[in-house]
């Protein structure tokens, strides 16, 4: 039957959103079970589906986790936010640190190494970083790494901005992201 002649009779046409059947449900039915798959329908849900995602708004924060590389949403004060892809835990919280020896430090916030601090571990992957401190390892950056006087970074160092302030020391290589880069 074709859709006005279904009107006629008090009746729509639907299709199962689980096996894709198409059956005939009354104009006043509100859930059916289907008979091909047995599920129940929402008949309303399916006449109207709802909207598309929520955009993000103002205060939303889109980060890529560090685990997987895939873009993952979450709330502007949020202190950490599980990846909902690979379930990995991403530290949002910046860091202000003195010394640190032997634990690799992964956040997606800023990192201050205080003036007379001193990091001496192999992976360090933040947000942004501020170094007034040494650093003796590699440091992997998603923003911006500003060294100021009388900071010293000892190794390799990816970031999208680099800025050695007059006093800063950086001894080793550097590899510049552009804006386009996923990072994982």
């Amino acid at each position: 039957m074709n859709s006005k002649a279904n009107e006629l009779h008090g009746t729509r046409d639907i299709v199962c959103p689980y096996c894709h059947h198409n059956l005939i449900v009354s104009v006043h039915c509100i859930s059916i079970p289907c008979r091909h798959c047995n599920r129940y329908i929402d008949v309303k849900a399916v006449l109207s589906p709802p909207e598309e995602k929520k955009k993000l708004s103002r205060g939303d924060r889109k980060i890529l986790c560090y685990k997987c590389g895939k873009e993952i949403f979450t709330n502007a004060k949020a202190q950490a936010v599980v990846c909902c892809y690979c379930y990995h835990h991403n530290d949002l919280s910046d860091y202000k640190i003195k010394a640190v020896l032997g634990k690799n430090i992964e956040t997606h916030g800023t990192l201050y190494l205080k003036r007379k601090g001193v990091i001496e571990i192999s992976s360090i992957r933040v947000g942004n970083a501020i170094i007034k401190g040494k650093i003796h390892g590699d440091l992997y950056a998603m923003g911006t790494v500003e060294i100021l006087k009388p900071g010293e970074i000892c190794g390799k160092i990816t970031c999208r901005k680099l800025i050695v302030k007059k006093g800063g020391i950086f001894n080793g290589s550097v590899r510049m992201l552009n804006a386009n880069t996923n990072i994982s």
